[in-house]
């Protein structure tokens, strides 16, 4: 299959299911979300999952607030991994993705700031933050996740699935990464989500893009840098740690250059 007939199937189905995915966002939370089971012939979605690289390829995000292994290098992946990647890009995937979320003046990422492929081995992790509030250039707001999962037959128990959380930590959703599943989130300065551990032998593979807008999801103006928080259930000295580090990073947000500069998770264009 082409880039312009994944978009197009991608878009065809999100616009039959148009009206129960709107009506699932606005009721949605702790995060504001939906998802979409079958978002492709599952031949294709298992095509574009053996086109994946070895893990052991790509770049290892490895401290004590995530585990995983990510890449952007399109160049050097079969081209059906690029092919799925920018097909979120499609304008007629944007604007379906719009009226379904009420987001407006949405931007898909062409340097795929933070996001492109994600595999996560057995024992993989991402404790619950808040993303970048700003692109790369610190211009445009992000507003919107697009996380699809193409793992054929990943069991609900293994663990690799999306977390989304209250302000306070209390309240917990869980989502699969079921074969063939796409979950869109909204993004602004509550919108807390983790990864919970792989705890079985394989790989948890995603598609993974954001989409950005001039325009806040908030009705107001606000920066804020990718902020981490210990589980309920880690230790104390983690939770002072990272509530350290996040008010510190925030404070000097304000202060400086929004720019995120120096990281290899962004391709040139």
């Amino acid at each position: 299959m082409t880039r312009q007939e994944l978009s197009a199937e991608i878009a065809k189905q999100l616009r039959t299911h148009k009206d129960e995915l709107a009506a699932y966002w606005r009721l949605s939370g702790p995060v504001r979300h939906f998802y979409l089971d079958g978002l492709l012939p599952e031949d294709w979605a298992e095509a574009c999952f053996n086109a994946l690289p070895d893990p052991g390829t790509l770049m290892l995000r490895s401290s004590i607030k995530e585990h995983k292994h990510v890449g952007i290098d399109l160049d050097k992946y079969k081209p059906l991994v690029g092919d799925i990647l920018l097909a979120f890009h499609d304008a007629e995937v944007v604007k379906i993705v719009s009226e379904i979320t009420a987001v407006t003046d949405l931007v898909a990422d062409g340097s795929l700031y933070g996001s492109g492929v994600s595999m996560m081995l057995e024992g993989d992790f991402l404790l619950p933050h808040l993303d970048n509030s700003h692109d790369g250039d610190g211009e445009l707001y992000r507003v919107l996740n697009a996380l699809y999962y193409i793992t054929p037959n990943w069991p609900d128990n293994s663990g690799g699935n999306l977390e989304l959380w209250d302000t306070d930590m209390k309240e917990r959703k869980e989502i699969h990464a079921n074969f063939n599943r796409l979950i869109m989130m909204e993004t602004n300065t509550h919108s807390i989500h983790s990864v919970n551990k792989v705890t079985a032998p394989g790989v948890r593979a995603c598609i993974s893009n954001y989409y950005f807008s001039a325009t806040p999801v908030e009705d107001h103006d606000y920066v804020h840098k990718t902020t981490f928080y210990a589980r309920p259930e880690d230790d104390i000295l983690k939770k002072v740690r990272l509530t350290v580090e996040g008010k510190a990073k925030n404070l000097l947000s304000k202060y400086l250059d929004n720019k995120t500069t120096g990281t290899k998770h962004r391709r040139k264009q």
